[in-house]
């Protein structure tokens, strides 16, 4: 799991992530506190990228993947950011479907059977066991993996950043387009949403499913909506403290939980303003795992 971030105004973009990597093996999950989920895309480059959810592939690490795309673009000049995100979904989905060749078939598999009934006896024919449920389910969430590329394409100087999802049901994806003046969050974003907006999409789906809300659910959303902290357009420097703080309350949060710490490790902090090339604002050095824990 991941709490990565994405802000985005006039003035440029922010980046930001934590460093834990999940593995989750029989015997439970196991951490490492040192990954990257952010990179330059090339060098001395005006774009960047963000990544959450399934942390690699077995044809080529996200750096690997990366660092190919950059090679490309140099070879061919994008003329956008839109190109540049259409490129990466053509360049990452085929290692993606590369890689997970036999999930993909499973899951395809899977979902065209007829969803497990408990009460159904006998079983309907074509229709998931129990086992075939829990394994469809696992498969759905495990094999998950998003990106946000972000930054401009010189001669235009617009900062703009494009959202892209991998998973096994949907085949290559399309960018989304994010919308200028705001900020987003992946991964795990529960935390941010409830203390930017006093609630989390979990809360409103339990509130509409009670049977007790006799409203409407435009009713509710006005509710909800008039308790929203109210977030004003920053400069870069009051952006990069916003994000920063985000990251950090999402790995706080779930420190002193009862959920796993799924966040966690150094926090890395990348800009990319309309005068000037990515720039690291806070990032790992090479020798961080080394130094954990000293004064």
């Amino acid at each position: 799991m991941t709490i990565a971030a994405c802000y985005l105004s006039s003035e440029g973009i922010v980046l930001g992530a934590d460093s834990t990597s999940t593995y989750t093996l029989p015997s439970g999950n196991h951490y490492f506190n040192h990954g990257q989920k952010i990179f330059e895309i090339g060098d001395n480059s005006t774009l960047g990228i963000v990544t959450w959810g399934l942390g690699g592939l077995s044809v080529g690490s996200h750096r690997t993947l990366v660092a190919l795309l950059a090679d490309d673009l140099k070879k061919t000049k994008p003329k956008s950011v839109r190109e540049v995100a259409d490129r990466w979904c053509a360049h990452f989905w085929k290692a993606y479907s590369t890689s997970l060749d036999v999930e993909l078939k499973l899951y395809d598999q899977l979902s065209k059977m007829l969803p497990f009934d408990p009460f159904a006896l006998p079983p309907l024919p074509n229709s998931r066991t129990k086992d075939q449920e829990a394994q469809l389910k696992t498969l759905r969430n495990s094999y998950t993996v998003g990106f946000c590329i972000a930054g401009y394409v010189i001669p235009g100087r617009k900062p703009e950043a494009f959202e892209t999802l991998f998973d096994l049901a949907n085949g290559m994806p399309q960018p989304k387009e994010i919308p200028a003046g705001g900020q987003r969050f992946w991964g795990a974003p529960n935390m941010i949403a409830r203390l930017l907006h006093g609630y989390d999409p979990g809360l409103r789906h339990a509130l509409l499913s009670s049977g007790k809300w006799n409203g409407t659910e435009a009713e509710l959303d006005g509710l909800l909506r008039s308790q929203a902290l109210t977030h004003l357009p920053a400069p870069m420097r009051d952006a990069i403290d916003f994000t920063y703080a985000c990251v950090l309350s999402t790995i706080k949060a779930l420190k002193f939980s009862s959920f796993a710490q799924t966040c966690g490790g150094p926090i890395e902090i990348a800009v990319i303003t309309a005068d000037r090339p990515f720039r690291w604002v806070r990032h790992k050095a090479w020798d961080a795992a080394i130094t954990e824990g000293e004064p």
